[in-house]
């Protein structure tokens, strides 16, 4: 059955993992909500300071005409960071687990130049941990080439064994996934992270890391 693309919001395979409820659960990161509430709760207090005190607050920054930017800030700032708060609460903290079993994460995201080659790469990863140096080898080819064209992520959960690839394009403000992303065998399954920097220390393997 043919893939027909995906249109992405943000730089990941959130879109992908969406249309797979099969394989992929939504969740409520708890720290990240955590730390998002506290960041509201900070500027709702700020903001009670502030707007209690107006004057003070005034007095305080230097007066009106000498310090306007600070002042202006001060009284917008504070809601502006509450808000975003919020939508990143709902938004933000959002994760994906693979159904059953662990957390998944992102240890990976390389973009690459108009013309790189991104067909090694991907048969590279795809051998896995049966062609550790080729991985390594690879990577350090997107880096030299880095750039915005194309994005290769891996995503991984550790405690599953479990590794999917993808490629997003770049069409000016708009990220698209063109083709399926692919899973790793789990007999193959390596460390993504270590892989990654061995070629931006510029290793040849991931020994000693």
């Amino acid at each position: 059955m043919s893939f027909t693309p995906l249109r992405s919001r943000s730089r990941n395979l959130s879109s992908w993992f969406a249309t797979r409820p099969d394989l992929f659960t939504s969740e409520r990161s708890p720290r990240k909500s955590t730390t998002w509430m506290l960041v509201a709760g900070l500027m709702v207090a700020l903001m009670l300071v502030i707007y209690v005190n107006p004057l003070a607050t005034v007095e305080v920054l230097g007066g009106r005409v000498r310090s306007g930017l600070a002042i202006a800030g001060a009284f917008a700032l504070p809601p502006a960071i509450f808000v975003a708060s919020i939508v990143m609460f709902f938004v933000g903290a959002r994760r994906w687990r693979v159904n059953g079993g662990g957390v998944l994460t992102n240890p990976v995201i390389r973009g690459v130049a108009p013309g790189f080659p991104l067909d090694p790469a991907i048969e590279a990863l795809r051998r896995g941990s049966s062609d550790s140096a080729g991985i390594v080898d690879a990577l350090k080819a997107m880096i030299a080439h880095k750039g915005d064209d194309r994005l290769l992520t891996i995503w991984n959960s550790d405690a599953d064994r479990a590794m999917y690839v993808g490629v997003l394009r770049v069409d000016g403000s708009r990220l698209w996934i063109d083709t399926e992303p692919f899973t790793v065998d789990p007999a193959l399954y390596f460390d993504a992270k270590k892989h990654d920097l061995a070629a931006t220390l510029g290793r040849t393997s991931i020994d000693g890391l």
